[in-house]
């Protein structure tokens, strides 16, 4: 069997203690397939696995919830059980299989009439998982699942080695099948992080906006921008976008030109509206002096005044001294703070406050089951009340419906942006307020 590299055969360990048992996810546990494994190992000498990783489900939450966690893992689940029950039986290669914290671990039997599984079966099974996975993703949960999570599929063959114990071998197989499926992941993030240097290098970026409005009195306080990447890849989802220029250390370029397409995208702002722009802390203190030196020649309307700022407000957990003594630097500039995401760790409140942020925005998840969750009722009550008592505006993103408008007026929110009043569009667009 060939050697894995230290770093997979330590995973694999962990891997392992942790399938001790069924736990939570309810799915067999490495107990109850184990022995399948060893009898096939000692009988044919030569077994297969399956890794099927879902390494960035994680990062669904914050846009999702965290039940859309729950949800994917119960879809992969299923569909690797029909796959094991029809299609991938019919083809001979079936399996058991259990869960890790983010990975998929299959045992696949060989085809029959042979002792084990080939290269060229292996390959054919990966193919037809992933293509099963990409469906499943795409088609049958939300919109942007399957480009966020990228499921990568890794696949290698166990050998009985009677100078190892079958725990060590069963690692070493499970580590080698991680380095497969590591191996696709790294392919697949240069890729990403290459079409991004050419973004940044050409200006390849388009600004959307979405007007935050004020529906007692019908207007239009100013407009929130995201920016997104070329429309055949994942790099068109906002996210993804701010994720591939952290990885590959991109930030500040990418962060320079997404704002001045945003900038210049904007020229049919008014003098009295604002332009939320959205930054990481780490590169805001360039943003604000490339703002002061830029902005207006890009965009007469865009005095700092006229700016904020939009960050998330989970960076405040990060570097706090630095990081506040930064936003209160980029204020006295003349430029407004916007802290998004407000609600999803109310320990911040504290941080937040020492900001003294101009707006603040709920975090979207608060509003996705509004009706049926009295608790997030309570949450947005209480932050209601504290960005009063802390001179702030409060804003409820991703508004979609009449009744969650109904809930959060009644609740005390005052600002709105959403597709309730205004679909994203790349010029500024007129809200609505006729619901």
């Amino acid at each position: 069997m060939q050697r894995p590299n230290d770093a997979s055969l330590r995973k694999a360990r962990i891997n392992l203690r942790s399938l001790s048992s069924g736990g939570p996810s309810q799915l067999p546990s490495l107990n109850l397939i184990a022995d399948a494994l060893r009898l096939q190992l000692e009988k044919r000498r030569k077994v297969a696995i399956l890794y099927v990783n879902l390494e960035h489900y994680g990062r669904l939450e914050p846009i999702f919830g965290w039940r859309i966690v729950a949800d994917i893992l119960d879809a992969v689940a299923a569909s690797l059980e029909g796959m094991a029950g029809s299609t991938l039986r019919q083809l001979d290669a079936v399996s058991d299989f259990t869960l890790t914290d983010d990975a998929f671990i299959v045992l696949l039997s060989p085809p029959r009439g042979r002792d084990v599984i080939s290269d060229d079966d292996l390959a054919a099974v990966m193919r037809r998982v992933r293509e099963r996975l990409q469906s499943v993703l795409l088609n049958d949960l939300a919109p942007g699942v399957y480009d966020r999570v990228l499921p990568t599929v890794g696949a290698a063959v166990l050998s009985a080695d009677d100078e190892l114990t079958f725990e060590q071998s069963l690692e070493r197989g499970i580590a080698l099948a991680m380095q497969a499926a590591g191996d696709q992941a790294d392919a697949y993030s240069a890729d990403l992080e290459k079409t991004l240097a050419d973004c940044v290098e050409r200006g390849e970026f388009e600004a959307l906006f979405e007007p935050v409005v004020d529906p007692a009195a019908e207007v239009v306080i100013g407009y929130r921008s995201t920016v997104r990447g070329p429309f055949h890849s994942p790099l068109r989802l906002p996210d993804v976008l701010l994720d591939v220029a952290q990885r590959a250390a991109m930030l500040v370029p990418y962060g320079v030109a997404a704002r001045a397409c945003t900038v210049r995208s904007a020229a049919g702002l008014r003098p009295d509206e604002l332009l939320f722009l959205n930054c990481a802390a780490a590169e805001l203190p360039n943003a604000a002096v490339v703002a002061l030196s830029e902005f207006y020649s890009l965009n007469p309307a865009l005095v700092p005044q006229h700016v904020v700022f939009d960050l998330s407000a989970d960076e405040l957990s990060v570097n706090t001294a630095s990081t506040v003594r930064t936003l209160a630097g980029v204020r006295e500039m003349g430029f407004q703070l916007c802290l998004s995401g407000v609600g999803a760790q109310l320990t911040t409140l504290a941080l937040i406050a020492e900001t003294h942020p101009e707006f603040l925005c709920l975090d979207p998840v608060l509003l996705t089951n509004l009706r049926a969750d009295p608790t997030a009722i309570e949450v947005i009550q209480l932050l209601v009340r504290f960005s009063g008592r802390i001179d702030a505006q409060l804003i409820a993103t991703g508004v979609q419906d009449a009744e969650n408008l109904r809930l959060l007026t009644r609740s005390g929110v005052e600002l709105f942006s959403g597709e309730l009043f205004a679909q994203p569009d790349t010029r500024l667009p007129s809200a609505s307020f006729r619901q």
